[in-house]
Order: C-alpha cells, then sequence, then structure tokens
C-alpha cells in the first residue's frame, strides 16, 4: 500500500466552475487470477480517501460535502483510472 496525492476539481462551490482541491489517497495494487495450485480470482486495485484538501478555507459543512465527493469520485472511473495513473508513476 502506498500514499499519494493529486489535484482535482470539485463540481461544485462559488468558483465560476469548480473548487481546486487536493486528494490524498493510498494504493494497492490488484492482482491477477491464479490459475494453477489452488486458483484465485483476480483482484481490482483499491484506493482509499485519506483526506481531500480545498486551496481555499471552506466552512465545516463545505469540507463534508468536499470529504463526500471525493470519496465517491474515487470510485467513479475518471478519477479512478486518473488516481491509479498516477499512484503506477510514483511508484516507479
Amino acid at each position: 500500500m502506498s500514499r499519494h496525492t493529486m489535484k482535482a476539481w470539485a463540481p461544485f462551490g462559488l468558483q465560476p466552475d469548480s473548487l481546486e482541491c487536493v486528494i490524498e489517497y493510498t494504493y494497492s495494487p490488484g492482482s491477477p487470477a491464479v490459475y494453477y495450485g489452488t486458483p484465485q480470482p483476480a483482484e481490482d486495485a483499491s484506493l482509499d480517501l485519506v483526506s481531500v484538501k480545498c486551496v481555499h478555507p471552506l466552512n465545516d459543512a463545505m469540507q463534508a460535502m468536499l470529504d463526500e465527493w471525493a470519496g465517491e469520485a474515487l470510485s467513479e472511473d475518471y478519477w479512478r483510472e486518473k488516481a491509479i495513473d498516477n499512484a503506477t508513476d510514483d511508484d516507479r
């Protein structure tokens, strides 16, 4: 398991388009299926949110919304791919 950060833009806030933030997360690579010996199914890579911080100060309600958005974003295709690419680039 390794720890990484990436810049993201939350799709809400007082700015004209979005809030710039930094998502910190842990990454564990998946494993391929094993077909010899004792068969094991493939495991997907896992991403877990550690924290998310906005470049602007937020009140508690906005921070709670940002935390919820970041946790959901890491499971959506676009941000999940970005996070995995970022983590594997960092690990090289």
